[in-house]
């Protein structure tokens, strides 16, 4: 009897002891469940506050309204460097690692630098939010171009900038060229919308001859213009006025003197690039010898290659031997050189003179494809491949972001363009984002 008592008494303390073990570990594992639904509620919290594709739901319409400061989580200033990064040795190297682990169409998406319009389908953009993120993940962009409308105040433009250039940074890896148009006089984006430093038409300092004067011009707008985001200013205009019809360029160039153009250029050129910012000299291989205006249609120059080297170019190699990273190449049709194409879609002048001749192993980037010279005479997928094949590495505001990467890939895959020149291109494209440190990490 005692013994059975014993062992009852036995089997209740195991049960005792089992209930108070079976319920220490359901509290711990409860514990444990509740610490990490904690943690992710934390990094969820934080990834709401720092993810841009979670702040925009709230704003409509996105894109065509200014933000206010509740609209948007601040995004961080983008940092800019004061000069160049790294070595053109180490940039190229380090581009090469980049572009081994693209893909055909991430390369040629590069190679697009375009209105925040042609990526979002918005008739004004003034505000980066989700429809622009959305846009950048499908078609991630060498650069994008802002234009008066899309500048309303000093805030809402740099924090535009600040956050695309974020976000592409944080998927992508790949910061962005962000340009504008800002020579001075009557061009002049931020000065006429933001009220930077305004400057009189370089027609005026070139008749005073000042160099010291335009250098301080490049000067003051590398440090105004990076203040706000913007690391590509597509200037100076680096055409000699040889025609006293045109119009085009009249004010906007530094005079009729070859060597006066190229010792404003120069200086302008340095101004910029001194002060971190890159800069792309225009209109090669020169539009002060045209009638017309490329804006609106057909232009031509009946200049010949002696004459263009006597003149017209001067400027452009004192641009290069100034380090200029880019060099925007015109729509004119230049007769007596290739009577057939436009000079950005001509590869006798783009690689001929301009990467052969004169030995230029920067950015090639073509004027705006959306004008009439090109748009009245080819489709965007035409003008593209032709714009390529010619030997550029950018194209400047193509209209249909979707059949430019098509037209491209297939004439890739055809072997209209060989993928070697592409990663040429690109190699160019991601090592100048290194140098002047638009690619950080």
């Amino acid at each position: 009897m005692a013994k059975r008592f014993l062992i009852s008494a036995l089997l209740v303390v195991l049960v005792i002891v089992g209930i108070i073990v079976g319920s220490s570990l359901i509290f711990t594992n409860r514990f444990e469940v509740l610490q990490e639904e904690q943690a992710e509620a934390e990094a969820q919290l934080s990834s709401t506050t720092a993810d841009p594709d979670s702040w925009s739901a709230s704003v409509s319409p996105e894109e065509d309204t200014v933000p206010s400061a509740s609209d948007v989580v601040a995004a961080p200033t983008p940092q800019v460097s004061a000069a160049p990064a790294a070595s053109t040795d180490e940039a190229a190297l380090r581009a090469k690692g980049m572009l081994s682990s693209m893909t055909l169409q991430e390369k040629i998406c590069q190679m697009l630098f375009v209105t925040p319009e042609a990526l979002t389908g918005y008739s004004t953009v003034t505000q980066t939010g989700t429809t622009t993120m959305n846009a950048y993940s499908k078609w991630p962009v060498g650069g994008i171009v802002y234009f008066s409308q899309n500048l309303r105040s000093t805030d809402q433009t740099t924090q535009m900038i600040a956050t695309l250039q974020s976000y592409a940074q944080e998927t992508t890896g790949r910061g962005l060229f962000i340009g504008v148009d800002e020579e001075g006089g009557s061009v002049a984006r931020a000065a006429d919308s933001l009220g930077t430093t305004a400057f009189d038409d370089m027609a005026d300092y070139g008749a005073a001859g000042d160099t010291q004067a335009v250098y301080d011009i490049g000067a003051t707008q590398a440090a105004e213009l990076t203040a706000l985001g913007f690391n590509v200013n597509f200037s100076p205009v680096a055409d000699v006025l040889t025609n006293s019809s045109n119009t085009v360029v009249a004010q906007r160039s530094f005079g009729s003197d070859p060597q006066l153009v190229s010792d404003m250029v120069t200086q302008v050129v340095k101004g910029l690039t001194d002060g971190g910012m890159l800069c792309a000299p225009k209109h090669f291989p020169g539009h002060g010898s045209t009638g017309g205006d490329t804006h609106n249609g057909f232009t031509s120059s009946e200049r010949t290659l002696d004459e263009l080297e006597a003149c017209d170019l001067l400027p452009f190699q004192a641009a290069i031997d100034a380090g200029a990273p880019m060099i925007m190449v015109g729509h004119m049709t230049m007769v007596n050189i290739d009577e057939d194409n436009p000079a950005s879609l001509s590869g006798t002048i783009v690689t001929g003179i301009l990467r052969d001749q004169l030995n230029y192993d920067g950015i090639i980037i073509t004027d705006a494809m959306n004008m009439g010279a090109i748009a009245n005479e080819f489709t965007n997928a035409e003008a593209a491949v032709k714009a390529v094949s010619a030997g550029c590495d950018m194209l400047l505001c193509v209209s249909n972001i979707s059949s430019v990467v098509s037209a491209i890939t297939d004439a890739v895959e055809n072997g209209t363009i060989t993928e070697s020149s592409i990663d040429e291109s690109v190699t160019r494209i991601l090592a100048a984002k290194i140098r002047y440190g638009i690619i950080t990490g």
